[in-house]
């Protein structure tokens, strides 16, 4: 047995230093997935638009307790609607703006007013899923909505 790993010392050490690197290599994506939320959740930064909101609803039902989660999701299932068509008004806002930066020549009027409407289309957005949100999770805990 002496003979055989002095014979093959240098391979030996070779195969361990490979299987060292390896396993360095698997426990540091073990330990980035643990870190960074786990296996099995998407983080919502790689999710395309309109399923980033889907995405944020169902994160916020399974955090409430179990007998709150129906009630939050035909909630914010009734004020769908006006939320898809705020998204589709921000989509449509965006690609305005795209279309007045590739404009030849460059028109700077087309382009803030575009930006200025993508803007309002954001805000516009943003509040009414926060206001949906909130009433949401209020008509779920059982208090009126404070619309």
């Amino acid at each position: 047995m002496v003979d055989f790993l002095r014979r093959n010392a240098n391979w030996i050490a070779i195969a361990l230093v490979l299987s060292l690197g390896a396993n360095l290599f698997m426990g540091g994506i073990i330990a980035g997935r643990l870190m960074h939320g786990g296996f099995g959740h998407h983080r919502m930064e790689k999710i395309e638009g309109g399923d980033q909101v889907g995405w944020i609803v169902r994160r916020i039902a399974e955090d409430m307790p179990e007998g709150q989660r129906q009630a939050f999701r035909e909630a914010m299932d009734s004020r769908k609607d006006q939320l898809i068509a705020l998204g589709k008004q921000m989509h449509d806002a965006r690609e305005a703006v795209r279309d007045a930066i590739r404009q030849r020549p460059f028109d700077r009027a087309a382009f803030d007013s575009a930006a200025a409407s993508l803007g309002t289309t954001q805000q516009a957005f943003g509040k009414e899923f926060s206001d949906a949100i909130g009433d949401a999770i209020e008509l779920a805990a059982g208090k009126p909505a404070s619309n």
